[in-house]
Formats: C-alpha cells, structure tokens, sequence
C-alpha cells in the first residue's frame, strides 16, 4: 500500500532530525582548535560536511574545516590553541584548514585559506617544526612569528609585514620562482598567475586602512 503524504512528511521530518542529531554528535566528539575571541556585527559558521549556516558568537568554538564568513560592517577575531590570532574584516570567507599543535613533538603546523576579505594575522608560538601558512587562490604566505596583514580577492592577495618576516609565493605550482621574503614594513602583491611583485614599503595610509578594518580587541 502506497504511503500517505503524511506519513511521508513524518518521516522526512524524523531523518531530517536524525541528520542533525548525528551532524551536532559528530561536531561534538571534535576537539575545538579555538574561539571567538571578539566579534563586531555578525558572524557564521559552516562546520566540515554540514549544509547549515550558524551565527557565531563571542566564545563559540571552532573546529578543523570549518568556514567563517563576515556579514557587512562585521569583523572577528578567533584565538587558535596555539595562540595565533586571526582577524576577518567585513564580507569575508575563511577557512581553518588545518592545525596541529603538539609541543611536546616541536610541531606546530597549520593551513588557513582565505577566499575574500581584509584580515590580519599574529602567530607567536614558533616550534622547531613550524609550518604554519596562509593560502589564497593566487598566494601562499609561510609565517614565522609574525603579525601580517592582508587584502584578498580572487584575482589577487596583497599582503604587509608589520614584525617578523613572510615567505611569499605564487599559489600555481607551475609558476617557477618569484618567491619574495617580507621584512617589517614591506609588501607584497601576487596577481593572476603572476609571481610576486618585489618587496616594497607600503603607504601609511594603506596600512593604516587595513590595521582599522581588521582591528579588534
């Protein structure tokens, strides 16, 4: 006998539930690699094979694979295990790839990409075995203690050095040389499939621009 509409609509119901419940266990059993430190305006979060959209708040952890995004005249700050702190102005995409943090191995490793936005950057715990990165549709910024600060769009990542130093290269593997190392003050550029430009000290006003809309406290 053909199952009524309604019966239908039950049972849809109870999977859809079913999928949450088992969604929201499976995020539990993660270990967080952070929180919201600060928050201005909104924020959302989309977990690691979940369809659903959440706001984020201050204190909400984060986990491996998730995805950040920052609604208009919004920014965030998270706060990694490993002390990094990563800050995400208005309209921006941000996705915490990866991280281990293992101090009694000296490994600290991690991988966050950046789809669009202005956001900024200070990694303090370097290990022995340090390989944290920044990855863009045309850059890869490597980080050794540093606080950095960046523009990002699909066509093109800028980014500045204000304390220690970046290592940064054309994301196309097949791009050959062009590695460009950023010292305090300098910036870079990297268009297209274009190696980076040659470092060069930014404008004030420039850096002044990105350190406002990526600020938090």
């Amino acid at each position: 006998m053909a199952m009524r509409r309604s019966e239908r609509v039950w049972w849809l119901s109870v999977l859809g539930m079913a999928s949450t419940l088992l969604w929201s266990v499976t995020v539990l059993a993660q270990e967080s690699i952070g929180q919201v430190a600060s928050l201005q305006g909104q924020a959302t979060v989309q977990h690691a094979g979940s369809s659903q959209i959440m706001p984020l708040s201050v204190q909400s952890p984060v986990y491996r694979d998730d995805t950040i995004q920052t609604l208009k005249v919004s920014k965030i700050k998270l706060l990694l295990i490993d002390g990094t702190e990563l800050t995400l102005g208005e309209g921006g995409t941000m996705t915490l790839s990866q991280l281990v943090y293992a101090p009694q191995h000296n490994t600290h490793q991690g991988i966050v990409r950046i789809a669009r936005g202005l956001f900024g950057a200070v990694t303090r715990k370097v290990l022995p075995q340090t390989a944290f990165e920044v990855r863009t549709a045309t850059a890869v910024a490597a980080v050794r203690g540093t606080q950095w600060l960046g523009e990002v769009t699909p066509e093109a990542t800028a980014i500045v050095v204000l304390q220690g130093e970046v290592t940064v290269v054309q994301a196309d593997k097949r791009v050959r040389g062009g590695e460009v190392v950023l010292t305090p003050g300098l910036g870079t550029e990297v268009r297209g499939t274009s190696p980076p430009t040659a470092p060069r000290k930014w404008a004030e006003q420039r850096v002044f621009t990105l350190l406002r809309a990526t600020a938090l406290p």
